[in-house]
């Protein structure tokens, strides 16, 4: 009968509140419709093979850059706090879930006093106690949920950090190779430059050549040799940051082989369809994470707002005067919020509107997803085009140059056409140099943009 009243009266506060249960949902999508393919790719194109992926970075087959990875990996000071910050989300995941279930303390008290002028009174007791919340409406258990994703979306932080640090490390990696070869040319060029400037002060001293045409060369081997301390900074600065990326302080020392070249394979990865972003990008897990905590959130808020039944108890040894042996007793109660003057009702609504904001969040981020990798695919495209017409030119200026010293060499023309046509010329290569250095940066962009793998783990979609 006791339990029949106790239940009416729960009954009559839910049907008081006019809340309902929230249920949380785990699969939401980006509020905008999904494109089924990318531009620069035309049909769309489904991979279903893509799994397991290789580590993006083996695709540009340098072992140096594969070791200074992951060497990153184990000191970047970003990576171990990014650790720290899972190891944090976990906790809270535990203390939240620990809610669930009953706690059970050791009790005792111990008290002397007196009754009447002189008779003493001593009661002692040692025992359990239980205090236990039953999560009849899920506060508890959402609250949980949502730590439980946050927890998610910081190891999917994680992911994204090393995808990220491992771009980080490639760039700076192929930067070093490209200042290198750029060193290597203007050190070549300052050669050709003194040679020629040789060849011309002994027509000058025989009498066939001008010190004007002495002087443009010697202008010319000035100008190589000025450029040399640009390349040489850039180069440091390259150096400079994969000392950092990999966890310590710059050295001053070259990591790179000067063997190096820029050369790669010129194949396209597999980059699959948009939707596969949701799946292969870990910043859009950690977005998707961050939503379906806060869904889980809303769901906790209205939970609060519904009637919250404890269970206490305990199981003493008692001791006194009138009574020693096993006292046990068990306490079922109820505490429904009536009047709090639109505190948790306003909970609920920054939930609902934090859920908002997140699902924009993580709509934006599919956009910007989606757009990275076109302008990167885009981009690639159109650099090899740049650089095939870049090498077209080269053919034909190194041929200007020929023709022009043929033309010199045998009295037609003076100078001036043969210095004209070697600062083309050497303009040039130094364009090829830097136009391959960004063909693999956007090759690197594109990795990233489609979330290239950066462990051998095959991922499960779940």
């Amino acid at each position: 009968m006791k339990s029949s009243c106790f239940l009416i009266v729960l009954t009559a506060l839910l049907c008081i509140t006019g809340c309902s249960l929230h249920t949380v949902d785990n699969e939401a999508q980006p509020s905008v419709q999904v494109p089924q393919s990318f531009p620069s790719l035309g049909n769309p194109t489904r991979d279903d093979e893509m799994e397991p992926k290789e580590i993006w970075w083996l695709n540009f087959n340098r072992p140096q850059l594969s070791t200074l990875i992951q060497q990153a990996f184990t000191a970047n000071q970003d990576i171990v706090a990014a650790v720290s910050r899972i190891q944090q989300a976990r906790s809270l995941q535990i203390q939240s879930r620990s809610d669930l279930f009953p706690k059970i303390d050791m009790k005792g008290n111990v008290a002397d006093g007196t009754q009447g002028s002189d008779a003493s009174a001593s009661i002692s007791e040692v025992g359990l106690a239980l205090n236990w919340e039953i999560d009849l409406f899920d506060r508890i258990s959402s609250t949980a949920m949502a730590n439980e994703y946050q927890a998610l979306a910081r190891e999917e932080d994680l992911q994204a950090l090393r995808l990220s640090l491992s771009t980080e490390v490639a760039n700076a990696y192929f930067g070093a190779i490209a200042a290198q070869k750029g060193l290597q040319l203007l050190q070549s060029q300052v050669e050709t430059d003194q040679a020629l400037l040789e060849l011309l002060e002994l027509r000058q001293k025989s009498g066939v050549g001008t010190n004007v045409e002495v002087l443009q060369q010697k202008g010319q081997v000035y100008e190589s040799k000025g450029l040399i301390p640009p390349i040489e900074s850039i180069l440091r600065v390259f150096e400079n940051r994969l000392d950092v990326l990999l966890g310590q302080p710059p050295d001053g020392l070259n990591r790179i082989d000067p063997k190096e070249t820029l050369a790669f394979a010129s194949t396209l990865p597999s980059v699959g369809v948009p939707t596969d972003l949701l799946l292969n990008r870990h910043d859009l897990q950690a977005a998707h994470a961050e939503l379906v905590a806060a869904d889980a959130d809303i769901a906790a808020a209205i939970a609060d707002r519904l009637p919250q039944i404890t269970l206490t108890g305990s199981y003493l040894y008692s001791e006194d005067q009138a009574y020693s042996g096993i006292i046990g007793t068990i306490i079922g109660g109820f505490v429904q919020p009536i009047l709090d003057w639109g505190k948790r009702k306003a909970e609920v609504e920054r939930n609902r509107a934090l859920y908002t904001e997140r699902l924009a969040t993580f709509t934006q981020l599919f956009l910007e997803a989606v757009e990275q990798v076109e302008n990167a695919l885009y981009q690639e495209i159109k650099q090899r085009e740049y650089l095939a017409r870049l090498g077209e030119r080269l053919a034909i200026l190194q041929d200007t140059v020929k023709e022009t010293e043929a033309r010199y060499t045998q009295g037609v023309d003076d100078y001036l056409p043969v210095l004209y046509a070697l600062q083309d010329l050497r303009s040039v290569e130094r364009s090829l140099v830097s136009e391959r250095l960004n063909l693999i940066a956007y090759r690197i962009s594109l990795y990233q943009a489609i979330g290239g793998s950066t462990s051998s783990v095959r991922r499960q979609e779940g």
